[in-house]
């Protein structure tokens, strides 16, 4: 394992340190707290860039970086239009710039195995009338069980 590829590692790390706590909260008190989210992005920066400085792919951050500002517009227009909370814009992007390091393909997967998760929690709720349709969910822990299936499953290659 060079220097370099821990440098990328940094990022994913801070995500999974602070995936309890957030999701803990999040399922709580439905936010998810920018003392947890912000930090992610320079945590994540620093680490791809000293990654790049000791021998990295430079496109590999290019990636992270161009898929990160493109999951945030998306996001924001989810935000402004069909009631995504700020806090998973903001863990959503954080993810996919820690994820898309190691390929552009795997916040795709997290994403969707939140998001299918997230699904079957709601819709077995639903069923059993633990919850009705219009309902609002923590979707926070949900993003983090892909996230962590995503880089688990990418073999940290």
């Amino acid at each position: 394992m060079t220097l370099a590829y821990l440098g990328s590692l940094i990022g994913p790390l801070y995500l999974l340190a602070v995936t309890w706590p957030l999701a803990r909260i999040d399922i709580r008190e439905h936010r998810l707290p920018n003392r947890f989210t912000v930090p992610a992005f320079p945590i994540t920066i620093i680490g791809q860039v000293a990654a790049v400085l000791l021998g990295a792919n430079w496109l590999n951050l290019v990636t992270a970086l161009g898929s990160a500002i493109g999951a945030f517009v998306i996001c924001l227009v989810l935000n402004r239009f069909a009631g995504l909370g700020m806090g998973d814009v903001k863990l959503i992007a954080a993810i996919t710039l820690s994820l898309a390091w190691f390929s552009p393909l795997s916040p795709l997967i997290a994403l969707s195995v939140a998001f299918l998760v997230a699904g079957i929690v709601a819709l077995t709720l639903i069923i059993f009338q633990k919850t009705r349709m219009g309902s609002s969910i923590a979707l926070g822990p949900y993003l983090l069980v892909g996230f962590v299936f995503s880089f688990i499953g990418q073999g940290w290659s």
